[in-house]
C-alpha cells in the first residue's frame, strides 16, 4: 500500500427541511465528471487501487425559534445535529464512479417528539463510451421527513417520514465544444410514506419524468438550446383527484461567454392536465442559472424558476415562481462568509390561497486551526399569505464545526 500524506475537509452540517430546500428546477447541461482535486471528496487512495474515499462527521449546534413555521402555534426549541458520512469516487479511463451517503441526527431539547435520523445515499456512473457518446446512471435514495409545519396536511404528533427511489438514466451524443449536441433523460422517482398514515397515504405517488435537449453552438462557447420535457405523475391513493401529466417547452441558451460568467436561461410553456377532470393550467415557466466569478475568491450565484409543485393538502397543485442570489467570498485564508437573499411566490390552484416567502441568511467560517474550521450561520424566513392564518416568522441560528486531519494509509 503507498504511503501519501492526505488532507480532507468535512462538509458544513447543512439543515435539511422541506421549506429550506434550495432546488432550482433546472436540468444543466452535460459534463463528464472532472477529477478530484487533492482536498476534494475523493482524498483518500485505497492502496493501489482506482478507489478514493473519504469519510467525515460534522456537528452543529442552534435555535430555532419557530419550529412549527407558524405564528399562531409558536414553538422554540434549541437542537444539535450530528452529520456522518462517506463519498467514494473510483476511475479508469473511460468511467467514472461516485457515491455518498450521509447521514443525519437532529435533537430538539425542547421538543423531542420532532426529534429525526435521516439518510441520504446517491450515487452515479459516467461512461464514456468514445469522445462523442457519453451515459449516465443514476440512483438516489433518501430516508427523510417532513418537519411538522412544513406542509398543508393535518398535523400529527410528529413529523411525517418518507422513502424516496429515484433510478435515473442519460444519454449524450457530442463532444464538448461540438457544433450540435443532443442529450436524452429518464427518471422514475417513488415517494413512499411509512408514517402518519392517516393523513400521508394521500401522498404517497410515482413520479416518471422523460424528455431531451438539443445545443446548437452559435457562437465558440455559447449555444442555443431546445428541451422538451414530460412528467407523469401517479398516486396510489385510486381516489386521489391528482393525477397528471406536466408538458414543458423550453428555448434558451447556455453560455461560457468569460472566464467569469456561464449560465443557462431558458424561457418556454408548461401545461398541466389532470385525470380528474381538475381545470388544465397551461402558462408561461423558465429556468435560469448565471454564475458571475468577478474574482477568484468571490462569486455569485443567480437563479429563478417558474414550476408546478405538488399539493400537501390544499388545491389542485401550487404555482411556485423562485428567485435568489447567493455570495459566498474569501476575505483571506481563513474567513470566508456567504450571504443567501430568495424570495418565493407561491399561487394554490383551486383556492384562494397566496404566499410570498422571504429569506434573507448569512454564514462565516473561519479556519481555527489547520484541521479545525468553525461557522455560524443566521437565516431569517417570513412568510406574508393573504390567509393571515398562514403567515409567520422565523430566526434561525447555527453553530458549526467542521475539521480536516492528514493521515497515512
Amino acid at each position: 500500500m503507498n504511503t501519501k500524506n492526505l488532507k480532507f475537509t468535512l462538509a458544513a452540517v447543512a439543515l435539511f427541511t422541506a421549506t429550506a430546500a434550495q432546488s432550482q428546477h433546472l436540468r444543466p447541461a452535460y459534463s463528464y465528471p472532472a477529477a478530484p482535486e487533492g482536498s476534494g471528496p475523493a482524498a483518500v487512495q485505497m492502496g493501489d487501487t482506482p478507489l478514493y474515499f473519504t469519510p467525515y462527521i460534522g456537528v452543529a449546534y442552534g435555535r430555532d425559534d419557530n419550529l412549527f413555521t407558524s405564528d399562531i402555534i409558536k414553538r422554540a426549541s434549541n437542537l444539535y445535529i450530528i452529520s456522518p458520512g462517506v463519498k467514494v469516487d473510483a476511475r479508469s479511463a473511460n468511467a467514472v464512479l461516485q457515491a455518498a451517503y450521509q447521514g443525519q441526527i437532529g435533537r430538539y431539547t425542547d421538543s423531542e417528539d420532532d426529534n429525526y435520523i435521516d439518510h441520504t445515499f446517491r450515487s452515479q456512473l459516467d461512461f464514456a463510451i468514445d469522445r462523442r457518446n457519453f451515459v449516465r446512471v443514476n440512483y438516489d435514495y433518501l430516508h427523510a421527513h417532513d418537519p411538522r409545519g412544513s406542509t398543508d396536511r393535518l398535523p400529527s404528533g410528529s413529523p411525517d417520514k418518507y422513502n424516496l427511489s429515484t433510478p435515473s438514466f442519460l444519454y449524450a451524443f457530442g463532444a464538448p465544444g461540438a457544433q450540435g449536441r443532443l442529450e436524452a433523460y429518464y427518471s422514475d422517482a417513488r415517494k413512499r410514506y411509512t408514517n402518519n398514515r392517516d393523513v400521508t397515504f394521500a401522498s404517497d405517488r410515482n413520479t416518471q419524468e422523460f424528455g431531451g435537449v438539443f445545443y446548437w453552438r452559435v457562437m465558440p462557447r455559447s449555444y442555443a438550446l431546445f428541451e422538451a420535457r414530460r412528467t407523469d405523475l401517479s398516486y396510489l391513493d385510486p381516489a386521489s383527484p391528482f393525477n397528471s401529466t406536466e408538458y414543458r417547452y423550453f428555448g434558451g441558451v447556455a453560455w461560457e461567454a468569460t472566464a467569469a460568467t456561464t449560465g443557462t436561461v431558458k424561457i418556454g410553456r408548461i401545461e398541466k392536465r389532470f385525470e380528474s377532470g381538475a381545470p388544465t393550467f397551461t402558462g408561461t415557466a423558465w429556468e435560469a442559472s448565471v454564475v458571475w466569478a468577478p474574482r477568484t475568491y468571490s462569486k455569485f450565484d443567480f437563479y429563478s424558476t417558474r414550476t408546478p409543485t405538488e399539493s400537501t393538502g390544499l388545491g389542485n397543485f401550487i404555482l411556485s415562481d423562485i428567485t435568489g442570489v447567493n455570495w459566498t467570498h474569501a476575505w483571506s485564508s481563513v474567513v470566508n462568509t456567504g450571504v443567501d437573499a430568495r424570495f418565493q411566490k407561491d399561487r394554490y390552484k383551486g383556492v384562494d390561497r397566496t404566499d410570498e416567502t422571504y429569506s434573507l441568511g448569512f454564514k462565516v467560517g473561519y479556519k481555527f486551526r489547520r484541521w479545525l474550521t468553525l461557522g455560524a450561520e443566521y437565516t431569517y424566513t417570513n412568510r406574508d399569505s393573504n390567509r393571515d392564518v398562514f403567515d409567520y416568522d422565523r430566526n434561525f441560528y447555527l453553530l458549526t464545526a467542521t475539521a480536516g486531519f492528514r493521515n497515512r494509509f
